[in-house]
């Protein structure tokens, strides 16, 4: 029994006996000091009668259900947020105040954190009611003592089969006249033919489940107006464990059916909880929904082969929406279904290989990959639209015969991000195929660069190994390391209108032999803590055409860039060399660096000082060897080639045409010409040289 308190209130009353007007015009008026108080008592309940813990079984908002409160004193506090984005620990009824027989008067924390005005309603079954004063999803709930719940089972009725836990001959469950036809109490076990037909409904009790395995087949074929439903006895979020399939059969077939409150555990140990379990499965699933789920909607594993997929709407399921294996995203469909209102709003991808061609289609929520490397070793097509984020540690890496396409447009493009937008949440791309389907276009990758892919390359958001690809319209962004590292066995097949930006590394470490290949006018490289193209100085050794960027190229401290086939340095072109580096002419080479009055080409170390690098050396006879519109600042710290002068521009033999330029701030002298050597010169500035201008 409820305990309760009385407190009495003292009223005066009148009594009035029933006599005619003139008789009560000549009574004696009643003296109110000297005239008895009756009292009338109001029972107002106790503050104890809420100690103990309360799980809210339903509401309006039904994500919110299942959740635990345990109430002390005059406060209830959160002790399981089960889906919900409170908090354990925190204050959830608040100020609790008994204001009559069977009511108390509260604040209620909403989801903005604020505190509503609410009534609890104390009914005698030991079950509370609540209504918040503001408008809104949950603001009507129920809610009952912890373990001693007793679901209510509404629609079952004498008319209601209690189905059997073994199905082991051919079975067809048909719609009869009881609301609810089949009550299920335990895991029914499906070893033979199964068929549901249209408009049937079937309740599961808690930890029910079915499971189809052994010689079993599930034919549950609805439709649209008469669909069949699976339903728990209780609508709380996983009441019941959910379907799960492991045969390979033509005739299993989910269509037009609505699982609702399933994915409680596993059906068999021990595989993940969701609504529907596919476990080497075959199968058609066709306009399914699946909502009100403790688990995940769908899992999906590597050897399922799904029939059809189409038409599948999954919401409120306490995971995600579908967890699968890479080889079975592509069953997945772009148009039809709907993954959005779940606690985690993404299509998870677990750890695996990718061995057969698969493309990823657009879908409404983002696609997660787990943490670890999804290897690609057959092809990958990305269409437009498509949203990728990656757990801390994944990435992707693109080996054997695997090939990756990423078809983004732009005003479509596809995004890859870390599921946090921290530098280097995620390693990145690593790519080392050789393939004419390597082509990634209008891709925005954001976020990467935390490790390597593959052990021991560096780290950048797109690691080019070996193979080929081009690289049109992506956008690489917030990076830990660099943005594309290339090495020498990479091609670019082409790279055009690419923006590399805010790493932490320089946009871009390439080797020389690409300096073809980077475009000036349509791609951009600032905005990274380090502002130029890194080369790794591998040397020219076919023609070559460098085009100005909007950061100078870099050579590293005491490398030598070697330049032993044709070198075409265009207008505005700036390098800078660090502490000993340098660049040297020979064999079949020549360096023609060709500015304007506008545009000059600027050759300079990586401060203001004189001589802290090495120079220039030109040892062939080419009448392309031009230095016009050039400054060359800071050069003269040692030989170019052992054992020359220090010089700013040093020409051993063969030609060289100097004109319109600048030497400044050598270690040595401005030029040195040895015997033999052919200089023309005309309209050189000299300044601040420490040996000289001229030294022959």
């Amino acid at each position: 029994m409820k305990t309760k308190n009385v407190m009495y209130i003292s009223l005066v009353t009148l009594l009035i006996m029933a006599c005619s007007k003139s008789e009560l015009e000549n009574q004696t008026p009643i003296d109110m000091e000297s005239t008895p108080q009756e009292e009338e008592t109001v029972e107002l309940i106790s503050i104890d009668s809420l100690i103990g813990t309360w799980v809210r079984i339903a509401s309006n908002n039904p994500t919110n259900d299942g959740m635990l409160i345990e109430v002390d004193g005059n406060k209830g506090t959160i002790i399981d947020k089960r889906g919900t984005d409170f908090e354990n620990g925190e204050v959830k009824w608040n100020e609790i105040t008994p204001y009559d027989f069977e009511s108390y008067n509260y604040e209620e924390l909403g989801s903005d954190r604020n505190y509503y005005n609410a009534v609890i309603t104390f009914k005698q079954d030991d079950t509370l009611r609540i209504n918040v004063g503001s408008s809104g999803a949950g603001n009507e709930q129920k809610w009952v003592r912890e373990g001693q719940y007793k679901p209510e089972e509404p629609g079952v009725s004498e008319k209601t089969q209690v189905l059997a836990c073994d199905i082991t001959e051919t079975t067809t469950l048909v719609n009869g006249p009881a609301e609810i036809d089949y009550l299920v109490e335990c895991v029914v076990d499906i070893t033979a033919a199964l068929t549901i037909e249209p408009g049937v409904v079937i309740a599961f009790k808690e930890n029910a489940g079915l499971g189809v395995y052994d010689e079993g087949i599930i034919t549950a074929v609805g439709r649209d107006t008469n669909p069949i439903t699976f339903t728990g006895t209780s609508h709380i979020q996983g009441w019941w464990r959910g379907v799960h399939i492991e045969t390979r059969s033509v005739n299993n077939k989910l269509e037009y059916i609505n699982i609702e409150d399933a994915a409680s555990n596993y059906v068999y140990c021990c595989n993940q909880a969701a609504s529907i379990f596919l476990k080497g499965a075959k199968v058609s699933l066709k306009n399914l929904q699946l909502s009100n789920g403790g688990g995940s909607g769908i899992y999906i594993n590597s050897s399922t082969v799904l029939d059809a997929y189409s038409n599948i709407r999954i919401e409120g399921h306490l995971d995600y929406p579908v967890k699968l294996a890479p080889e079975s995203v592509g069953y997945l469909d772009s148009t039809g279904s709907d993954y959005s209102g779940n606690t985690n709003d993404f299509v998870f991808i677990e750890n695996g290989d990718l061995k057969t061609n698969t493309i990823w289609q657009k879908l409404n929520v983002p696609y997660l990959i787990e943490n670890g490397v999804l290897d690609v070793t057959a092809g990958l097509t990305i269409e437009p639209g498509v949203e990728i984020a990656f757990e801390e540690g994944s990435g992707i890496g693109v080996y054997d015969s695997g090939w990756l396409k990423v078809s983004g447009l732009d005003n479509n493009p596809v995004i890859m991000r870390g599921l946090s937008s921290v530098r280097g949440s995620w390693r990145g791309l690593h790519l080392e195929t050789y393939s004419e389907n390597n082509q990634i276009n209008y891709l925005n990758i954001s976020d990467a660069g935390g490790d390597y892919v593959y052990c021991c390359n560096e780290k950048a958001s797109i690691l080019l190994k070996s193979g080929n690809a081009s690289f049109t319209n992506t956008n690489i962004s917030n990076g830990k390391g660099f943005g594309i590292v290339a090495l020498q066995n990479f091609t670019f097949d082409a790279f055009h209108a690419n923006t590399i930006t805010t790493h932490s590394e320089a946009p871009v470490k390439i080797s020389s032999k690409f300096l073809n290949d980077f475009d000036g006018e349509n791609s951009s490289y600032t905005g990274n803590d380090k502002d130029y193209v890194l080369l790794v100085s591998d040397g020219i050794t076919e023609t070559t055409t460098v085009r100005a960027l909007d950061v100078p190229y870099r050579i590293e401290s005491n490398k030598v860039l070697d330049i032993t086939a044709p070198l075409n340095i265009l207008a505005g072109t700036v390098f800078e060399f660090e502490s000993n580096a340098g660049l040297g002419v020979y064999d079949n080479g020549y360096l023609n660096a060709t500015g304007t009055s506008e545009k000059k080409i600027l050759f300079m170390g990586l401060d203001d000082s004189a001589g802290t690098w090495r120079g220039i050396h030109v040892e062939t006879n080419s009448s392309n060897n031009r230095l016009i519109y050039n400054e060359v600042s800071g050069a003269g710290s040692n030989y170019v080639y052992c054992c020359s002068d220090k010089t700013a521009v040093y020409l051993k033999s063969g030609k060289l045409r100097v004109e319109n330029s600048l030497i400044e701030k050598s270690g040595g002298c401005g030029i040195s010409v040895r015997a033999g050597a052919d200089l023309t010169q005309n309209n050189i500035a000299f300044n601040e040289n420490t040996e000289g201008n001229i030294c022959e």
